[in-house]
C-alpha cells in the first residue's frame, strides 16, 4: 500500500491512479507568495533609518519554507517532508534577536506503512462497506512551535543589518500519520477509529539554526536562509494501537535536519548605533 496511490474501480476493473498531493499545497504557496509580494510593496513605502550605516531596531515577520530530512526514530516512520511556517521576532540593539515561530509539517512518504496490514484479506485487498476493494491514503502531518533567541553577526561591509544569523530555541514537536478514505467506504480506519492507527506523537523539543539574514539597504531583497536542526523528546499519546494490540509508551528521539528559506517583512524602528568612516 502506497500513500500516493488510489484504487479506481470501473466496470469491475481495478486500476491504480498515482496522486500528487503536493500540487494542491504548492497552489496555496503560490497564492501566499503573491499576497506577501503585495504586502512588501506597502512595507517598502515606509520611512526608515539608513541601513547602510546603522544597526536598527526592527520587527520582522518571516514566512518560511523548509525541506526536512528525518533521523533517529523519525527516520523509521517517515521520509523527507516539507514545512511551511511563520514567525515574529524583534531585532534589538547590538543585533540581539528574540521571537516566536509556528510551522506546519506535511509529507507523503510513510515508511511505517504496515499499520493496516492486519485488515487486508489473504488476497491483499482492503474491503470497504460497499463490498469493493478499497485503498486509503497515508500522509505525514505535524507541527512545531518555538520560542527563539539569538544574534545577528554582521559580515558585509556597509550593511550592519546583514550577516550570519544564529538562533537557539525550545518548544513543541508533534507528528502523526493521517489516514484519508477517498470513497468514505472504510469507516473502521477513520474518525475516532483512526486514533488507534495514527501514532500521534509529541513532546518537548529543541532547535538550532544557522543561516544568512539580509535586510537589504536598497529596500528590496529581505530574506533568511540556512540550516535548521530539531531534536524532539517525544512519546506516543494514544492509549492503544489497534494493529499492535498494545499501548506504545516508549520514549523517542525524533530528529529533523532542514534546509530553510524565509521571506522577511521588516518594520523598522530608529537606529541604535551609527558607524562613521573617514
Amino acid at each position: 500500500m502506497k500513500s500516493n496511490q488510489l484504487t479506481i474501480k470501473f466496470n469491475g476493473t481495478i486500476s491504480i491512479l498515482i496522486l500528487h498531493p503536493t500540487f494542491a499545497v504548492m497552489r496555496k504557496v503560490i497564492a501566499l507568495t503573491f499576497f506577501i509580494a503585495c504586502l512588501h510593496t506597502v512595507v517598502c513605502g515606509q520611512s526608515r533609518s539608513n541601513l547602510g550605516d546603522t544597526i536598527v531596531n526592527a520587527k520582522l515577520i518571516q514566512f518560511s519554507y523548509a525541506i526536512q530530512f528525518p533521523f533517529a526514530d523519525m527516520a523509521d516512520r517517515f521520509g523527507n517532508n516539507s514545512s511551511l511556517g511563520a514567525s515574529f521576532s524583534f531585532k534589538m540593539a547590538h543585533n540581539w534577536m528574540i521571537g516566536f515561530e509556528g510551522n506546519f509539517l506535511f509529507g507523503g512518504n510513510i515508511k511505517e506503512d504496515t499499520i493496516l496490514d492486519h485488515l487486508f484479506t489473504s488476497q491483499g485487498f482492503l474491503i470497504g462497506t460497499n463490498g469493493y476493494a478499497e485503498s486509503v491514503l497515508l500522509f505525514e502531518r505535524g507541527m512545531t512551535f518555538w520560542g527563539k533567541f539569538g544574534k545577528l553577526f554582521p559580515v558585509m561591509k556597509g550593511n550592519p543589518n546583514a550577516g550570519i544569523n544564529v538562533l537557539l530555541g525550545a518548544g513543541f514537536l508533534q507528528h502523526k500519520i493521517k489516514i484519508e478514505d477517498p470513497d468514505n467506504a472504510v469507516p473502521y480506519v477513520t474518525g475516532d477509529y483512526s486514533k488507534g492507527y495514527d501514532r500521534l506523537t509529541n513532546g518537548f523539543a529543541l532547535t538550532q539554526y544557522v543561516g544568512f539574514l539580509n535586510l537589504d539597504k536598497r529596500k528590496f531583497l529581505n530574506f533568511n536562509a540556512g540550516i535548521e536542526l530539531i531534536e524532539g523528546f517525544t512519546k506516543n499519546r494514544r492509549d492503544y494501537n489497534f494493529d499492535q494490540m498494545k499501548k506504545d509508551d516508549a520514549s523517542r528521539i525524533d530528529i529533523l535536519v532542514g534546509l530553510k528559506i524565509a521571506y522577511i517583512l521588516p518594520f523598522y524602528g530608529r537606529g541604535e548605533q551609527r558607524f562613521y568612516t573617514n
